[in-house]
């Protein structure tokens, strides 16, 4: 029976299988962007890449970040690059220990857990690579309340799911998906399969921002 337990206690958290997932971002119902997750497992946590591109108000723009999490989910290392136009280019790279993050590049910054928050979470709002890891991450962590990184902002802000949130489902979002909301920076809600940890839609409607997973 011990051996059993400690087996039990020590397995890791689940997250999406390994695999290529995409992704497009919409505004309005127009698309705007395309991006790729790629997923890969060690013994150590969890690698996402990304690499995105879009166009918006005649400016062609790239993503290309990778998110590494450890084997308890919680992120150690972020960095990417932003292109936004011919000529602006963005790089944040954040580096996490279990109580403090470091912000390093275009902004350089520390972050500190608050209040009651026991974890962080990497949200930077030109990649996607944070809010696809977010269902796993809150799962692992039963859902308490967390400090979000946004490197573009260079803010850190505290995050807490919201249960009094009922948002309806959309067209298309299958009917097993879970939804998860916030309402800290703004209404988010994330709709996931909770077999699978696999987010299938973003959408935070006071920007008119819809992110959909492709199949």
């Amino acid at each position: 029976m011990i051996p059993l337990v400690l087996s039990l206690a020590l397995a890791a958290p689940l997250s999406p299988p390994d695999g290529t997932y995409s992704y497009t971002s919409m505004l309005n119902g127009t698309s705007i962007a395309k991006t790729a997750i790629t997923v890969k497992h060690s013994d150590a946590g969890v690698t996402l890449n990304e690499s995105g591109t879009g166009s918006m108000n005649g400016q062609n723009g790239s993503i290309a970040d990778t998110l590494t999490l450890d084997a308890t989910l919680s992120p150690a290392q972020y960095s990417s690059t932003a292109s936004l136009g011919d000529s602006r280019n963005m790089k944040s790279t954040v580096a996490f220990t279990a109580s403090e993050a470091t912000q390093t590049g275009d902004v350089n910054k520390k972050y500190d857990l608050v209040a009651d928050a026991k974890h962080f979470v990497l949200l930077d709002l030109v990649s996607f690579t944070g809010f696809f890891a977010l269902p796993a991450q809150m799962q692992a962590w039963n859902r308490t309340p967390v400090i979000a990184v946004v490197p573009t902002y260079g803010q850190g802000i505290p995050l807490a799911v919201d249960p009094a949130m009922k948002p309806a489902r959309p067209a298309g979002v299958p009917a097993g998906d879970a939804p998860m909301s916030f309402n800290t920076m703004m209404a988010i809600t994330v709709w996931y399969d909770p077999a699978t940890l696999l987010v299938d839609e973003v959408d935070v409607p006071a920007q008119g921002v819809t992110i959909k997973r492709l199949r």
